[in-house]
């Protein structure tokens, strides 16, 4: 019988590429949302026991991929089959479709059917929520400011939900499930930027980052 549950533990990925962690972070304390850091030798080592839920955040996507290597990759799609929730932010989006789109394009995570573009370019950007009843943008409604890095322009194929598009159509923010948990895939910055000076709070954005853990938490089945 499947149950909705709630798993106490974030866990943010600090280790090797993930240099927009610390803006995560921030955003999680401003929320007095508690989280542990693991690195890539936790993951790697099966050490995601204590954690409902799995940030990857924006940085350096090759970097992150070389670090956590397939075994590492097994280790988080293990986790969220078994009802662990997974937010990923930029890089964290990039590595969750099949292909990660960096030299060599490797094999990514495969939790999540989307294809990614690789983009360049940093500061404000609008997107259109379309989803409003969803609960990971309850709250908004039409467009919104949303800070963006580099991040994937995304193309969801069947079983993904998109819930919000930039102006030129491609996907900003989508979610997913996979085995017993659900995924929730950001191109953009909800948590805003410390290097680019943009409050989450005052962009109105921070609330986007604290519905997707609040759904990204409550998996479908027993753990």
């Amino acid at each position: 019988m499947e149950v909705s549950m709630v798993h106490e533990g974030i866990c943010v990925y600090t280790g090797a590429g993930a240099v927009l962690a610390r803006d995560v972070e921030v955003a999680l304390n401003k929320l007095a949302l508690p989280y542990r850091e693991v690195g890539e030798q936790d993951i790697r080592g099966g050490r995601l026991e204590d954690c409902s839920l799995l940030i990857i955040p924006g940085g350096y996507t090759a970097e992150c991929v070389d670090a956590l290597g397939e075994e590492g990759f097994e280790q988080i799609r293990e986790f969220v089959a078994g009802g662990g929730g997974y937010v990923g932010i930029c890089a964290g989006a990039y590595i969750a479709a099949r292909k990660v789109e960096v030299p060599g394009r490797p094999p990514g995570l495969r939790i999540i059917e989307i294809e990614n573009e690789r983009k360049a370019g940093q500061g404000l950007r609008t997107i259109t929520i379309v989803q409003p009843e969803h609960p990971v943008v309850k709250g908004y409604e039409g467009e919104a400011d949303i800070w963006y890095q580099n991040g994937p322009m995304m193309k969801a194929s069947e079983g993904v939900e998109t819930l919000a598009v930039y102006e030129e159509g491609a996907a900003a923010i989508v979610c997913s499930t996979y085995g017993h948990g659900k995924v929730i895939i950001f191109s953009s910055h909800p948590e805003g930027s410390l290097e680019g000076g943009v409050d989450p709070e005052e962009a109105g954005t921070l609330k986007l980052l604290e519905n997707a853990i609040a759904f990204a938490s409550q998996s479908e089945g027993e753990r």
